[in-house]
């Protein structure tokens, strides 16, 4: 076959290759090698029909050892991942196939060599008692890795996107390889571990497709109940959209100690990554602590301390001061702004104030609650169901808003989630606060009820004889609510 003859039909096997490749592309299936035949055809061209001079013989064996290469690829891929792409049996290890084409490679090698350079490397390496145990000794560890390799094939006790710890390594599973296994760690760098040392290892491991328990410790004061203290952890859990609910989080008294009780955490949640475990667990940390602020508990502090330390109350923080304050605030509000300031001052002095952290839940849907809150600094985010972890957002209300008026004064269930965007800063008057005024004047029910029949039916638009009715059965249900159905 002449030159050209060979050109042509080098070409029309590349064309073929691609041709393949855009089959497979289209019908999903696993793309053919191409390196191994592209660089066999190229060599068949260039060194298939050359006349060689004498004692370079042996450059035939570069041609057939590259067609035999091309050709135990291509049929490894056609006989092996072809049928298990198209689930005509189950997948067939990785390192299992490596091996096979490690093995037929070797023997194309042996074969071709022989024949073709008169190199005999079977009787070579059979004949050399010193060469066999140099290289026994010098792949020992080798071998090790290749055999714990194979071992991690047959028996696998991890996945690829796996998170896995072994002795003093830890990422997430990026590929199993003959001699090795790649992790990729949580600063974005991998390491490869030598595969003797994954399966010798004692190992931790969190599934991608399994819910992922995190787990730590809280340490509070004695001054708290222990049954308080786990309802508060619990809650905070609870309230938290990336903790599961299946299995449920947890929370056990560990241990008595000089200063404090410590309470071990169990939280579930999605994805092995260790960096979603840490930003969880620092997101609940934050939030234990709005929670024991809000109750006005701290955390611990050795007791050898000879003084007691004197909590330093942030000045932005409204807690302590003066009713007058308090009055002034509520005022701002369309709420309170419509009834008379000698009733908005005696109410001030029962009125807490709170803080909440990013993304704590408020109130919550379907909840019962009996208190209304005014936002005093930040933001909070209004969430109704939706199926979703989240819910779907409905509004976000800012400075001097006010949330959870008509359970209040209706009795009604929450309608909507609510949580803080960032740190803010709430007003919450309970029903309970305005039974002073109320027994003063009952009155006070009729202006409420107005102000917030009012409001409600201008955000639902209702028409003015709908705006009535629904201001008659306000007040109707805060009477009963108040006690004062008699009156």
């Amino acid at each position: 076959m002449g030159p050209i003859e060979r050109i042509l039909v080098g070409l029309a096997l590349v064309a073929v290759l691609l041709a393949l490749r855009l089959v497979t592309r289209r019908f999903q299936l696993p793309p053919p090698p191409l390196l191994l035949p592209l660089v066999a055809v190229l060599l068949w061209c260039v060194l298939g029909g050359a006349t060689r001079p004498a004692g370079v013989q042996w450059l035939g064996a570069v041609d057939e050892l590259a067609t035999a290469y091309a050709l135990i690829a291509l049929g490894g891929w056609l006989a092996l991942e072809c049928p298990e792409a198209l689930g005509w049996w189950r997948p067939t290890a990785k390192i299992l196939r490596d091996l096979l084409m490690l093995g037929l490679s070797a023997l194309a090698t042996v074969l071709v060599l022989q024949r073709l350079a008169n190199l005999n490397l079977v009787g070579l390496l059979t004949t050399s008692a010193v060469l066999t145990a140099v290289i026994g000794l010098a792949a020992q560890e080798s071998l090790k890795d290749l055999f714990a390799g194979i071992e991690l094939q047959l028996d696998p006790p991890f996945r690829e996107g796996d998170w896995i710890s072994v002795s003093e390594e830890s990422g997430t599973v990026e590929s199993l390889h003959l001699m090795s296994t790649r992790l990729r760690r949580k600063d974005g760098s991998t390491v490869n571990l030598p595969n003797n040392t994954v399966a010798d290892n004692p190992m931790r491991r969190f599934s991608q497709h399994e819910p992922v328990g995190n787990r730590f410790e809280v340490a509070l004061g004695y001054e708290i109940p222990p049954a308080r203290a786990r309802r508060l952890l619990l809650r905070v859990m609870v309230d938290n959209p990336l903790v599961l609910n299946d299995p449920p989080p947890e929370v056990l008294v560990s241990a008595y100690e000089d200063s404090w009780i410590r309470y071990e955490l169990q939280a579930a949640q999605r994805g092995p990554s260790e960096g979603d475990r840490l930003r969880l667990r620092s997101e609940l940390l934050e939030q234990i602590w709005y929670a024991l602020e809000r109750q006005g508990w701290e955390l611990p502090y050795p007791v050898r301390e000879l003084k007691r330390r004197q909590p330093q109350r942030d000045p932005a923080h409204p807690t302590g001061v003066d009713a007058s304050l308090t009055a002034q605030l509520l005022r701002r509000s369309w709420l309170f702004a419509q009834l008379d300031p000698e009733q908005v001052d005696r109410l001030a002095g029962s009125v807490r104030c709170l803080r909440f952290g990013s993304g704590e839940t408020i109130v919550g849907e379907g909840e019962e609650g009996e208190a209304l809150f005014q936002v005093v600094d930040g933001e909070v985010e209004v969430f109704k169901a939706d199926g979703s972890p989240l819910g779907r957002s409905v509004v976000v209300l800012g400075r001097d808003q006010i949330f959870g008026e008509m359970t209040v004064c209706t009795g009604e269930p929450r309608t909507a989630t609510v949580r803080s965007r960032g740190e803010c800063v709430l007003l919450e008057v309970e029903r309970d606060d305005f039974m002073p005024l109320v027994e003063d004047d009952a009155g006070v029910l009729e202006a409420l009820a107005a102000i917030v029949g009012q409001r409600r039916s201008e955000l639902e638009k209702l028409s003015s004889p709908d705006a009535a009715r629904r201001q008659t059965s306000i007040l109707e249900r805060m009477r009963q609510l108040f006690g004062l159905e008699g009156d």
